[in-house]
């Protein structure tokens, strides 16, 4: 193929600035660089072929596996946890405790700039999901958006953690999709505590609540359902809320 350089250029920048980085940053900064690149169609339908409809969540995937789509990009086939994050980093390069503390610090510094980026790419995910399902982004304030269709109505919320929502600011209204858009973590341990928590009430109050999965670039629901079939048919696992209240409902009633 021939080789796209407005990504593969930033992609060899960022690595060659940042030999341990953490792998939610260059997930993040990946979407970044294809967002920034400005493919043309071409360009689109050439990396589609080889990375998937996704491209941002593809160029990623190419990048941990052992065959990158661009040639000589770092392997990144080494990693450690630190803070509770995973940071990849060579094999080939020997790297002191220092090196790791500044990489961690590095990290640090940059979550107020990642996190808006974070936004940034659920709402853009969440437009595409939801045009595809026959809606048109009515209105936007902040993080709050709210779709119509046909005789319906969706307002949608992107929040950077399912840690961060609080279901006491949400209702739904009769007949509406209210939606809680968060992303997925590094670990369930996040989504079985909010579900013990929480989940029972944010269904009784008629709530739906929606991951992302960045590195995959889909969208599924985690707790509550819609009646509309066009949105049911957007989810690449549409019964994942059954089968997250089927299982884990059971584990807490033991």
């Amino acid at each position: 193929m021939t080789e796209i350089k407005s990504i593969a250029g930033p992609l060899r920048e960022l690595l060659a600035e940042r030999e341990i980085i953490a792998r939610c940053e260059l997930l993040l900064r990946t979407y970044q660089i294809v967002q920034d690149a400005e493919l043309s169609e071409d360009e689109r339908v050439e990396l589609k072929a080889l990375v998937g409809e996704r491209i941002a969540p593809g160029i990623f995937a190419s990048i941990m596996g052992k065959d990158a789509i661009f040639f000589d990009l770092p392997k990144l086939d080494t990693y450690t946890q630190m803070n509770g994050r995973i940071f990849h980093f060579l094999h080939t390069k020997k790297y002191s405790e220092q090196d790791f503390s500044n990489a961690a610090s590095r990290f640090l510094r940059a979550v107020p700039e990642l996190r808006a980026l974070l936004i940034q790419c659920m709402e853009e995910r969440l437009k595409e999901f939801m045009t595809d399902a026959g809606y048109a982004l009515f209105d936007k304030v902040d993080q709050s958006l709210t779709f119509t269709a046909d005789k319906r109505t969706a307002k949608a919320v992107v929040v950077a953690s399912v840690k961060a929502v609080n279901i006491d600011n949400y209702s739904a209204e009769p007949g509406d999709d209210c939606i809680i858009l968060v992303p997925s973590s590094e670990t369930l341990e996040p989504f079985v505590q909010f579900f013990r928590d929480r989940g029972q009430a944010a269904e009784d109050r008629g709530l739906q609540i929606w991951i992302m999965n960045l590195e995959k670039g889909t969208i599924d629901p985690f707790i509550g359902y819609t009646t509309d079939l066009d949105i049911y048919n957007q989810f690449d696992n549409p019964r994942l809320a059954e089968v997250v209240r089927n299982n884990w409902a059971r584990d807490t009633d033991q």
